[in-house]
């Protein structure tokens, strides 16, 4: 049948593309009616494009899967849509964005197939989150520093004032994040931009005292530490212990090009998601088909000319990781000297 005799064509391809970003298992014409709180037949009707799709359904159903309308808007794909969740500057705020990464992880976790490829110009959170004191002074420099929090501008950092909730939060985002099968890409680099947080708070005084912010060092090296046993088990882990449960999952490529950026590639069932950094820690996404396929590429690209360190290349894995280690240690002999 030619597509011009289809009833609402354009609508038709919306949620074919839809179709694509759910579990099979799942009924699409279920949800739908639980979105838009129609009646089943109703969503049916709109599925088969006998009903036309208002903009306000077509704005609840993208913002409910997470997908650009760009597929009805640009359906020869010559642009792409992102879409970006704006932090609000409190607290509540801040809980809502470690729960929206949950979020994520978990609907990543529950579809088959799943994987994570992350270009990481920065140690990956998943990793800073399984250190929840490290974890809960990222949380405080964003706020203070980046965020300009009130609450925030006469305090400093202190172990004393973690937020258990957010600490809870930041381990079940790690618990998810070991489950998922991932490939990372790191740059000698990578642990850098870290290192440059700790000596900014340090230097505008924002630890109670040197023996805190020698911590927080401290929590980067047993970071590096456990990272690298998790490289070179091919497995990600919380508890070395267990680490045959996820064998396998875990592939890391040290690149020899700079990674300025964060790029994480995400499988989701049939659908492929990019995040980019966006302001420091927050992301946007898209799933346009088009800039996805020539990241996929970029990504593939970046692989082929870099070098595989997890399972294999014990020399070269144990030099990076040292390399790593060693840039930590520099900071703390600073940090040490006053």
């Amino acid at each position: 049948m030619e597509e011009s005799s289809i009833k609402n064509p354009l609508q038709i391809k919306f949620f074919d593309r839809l179709k694509k970003s759910v579990s099979k298992n799942i009924s699409l014409a279920n949800e739908i009616a639980d979105v838009l709180e129609i009646s089943q037949d109703g969503a049916y009707r709109r599925l088969r494009g006998e009903s036309v799709l208002s903009m306000d359904e077509l704005v609840k159903l993208c913002r409910h899967y997470k997908i650009s309308p760009d597929v009805i808007a640009n359906p020869d794909d010559s642009s792409a849509n992102f879409y970006f969740k704006n932090l609000i500057n409190n607290e509540t705020g801040f809980e809502e964005y470690v729960n929206n990464i949950l979020s994520d992880l978990k609907k990543i976790n529950g579809a088959n197939p799943k994987q994570i490829i992350y270009a990481a110009g920065d140690i990956p959170i998943f990793h800073q989150f399984q250190f929840p004191d490290f974890a809960a002074f990222k949380i405080f420099f964003w706020q203070k520093a980046m965020l300009n929090l009130p609450s925030c501008e006469s305090k400093k950092f202190t172990f004393n004032n973690i937020n258990p909730k957010l600490s809870e939060l930041c381990k079940n985002i790690a618990e998810e994040y070991i489950q998922i099968p991932s490939i990372e890409i790191w740059h000698e680099d990578t642990v850098v931009s870290n290192l440059k947080i700790i000596e900014y708070a340090w230097e505008a005084g924002f630890f109670t005292s040197n023996e805190d912010a020698l911590l927080i060092c401290k929590q980067i090296t047993d970071m590096l530490l456990s990272i690298e046993k998790q490289v070179e088990k091919s497995s990600k882990f919380i508890t070395e212990e267990k680490w045959a449960v996820n064998e396998g999952n875990f592939t890391m490529y040290q690149s020899e090009f700079q990674l300025t950026n964060n790029h994480i590639f995400v499988t989701t069932g049939n659908t492929k998601t990019l995040y980019l950094t966006h302001n420091t820690f927050n992301s946007m996404a898209t799933t346009n088909s088009i800039f996805y396929n020539e990241t996929e590429e970029w990504l593939k690209n970046i692989m082929r000319k870099s070098l595989i360190i997890s399972g294999v290349a014990e020399k070269q894995r144990h030099t990076f990781f040292k390399k790593a280690r060693d840039k930590v240690t520099e900071l703390i002999s600073k940090i040490s000297l006053l």
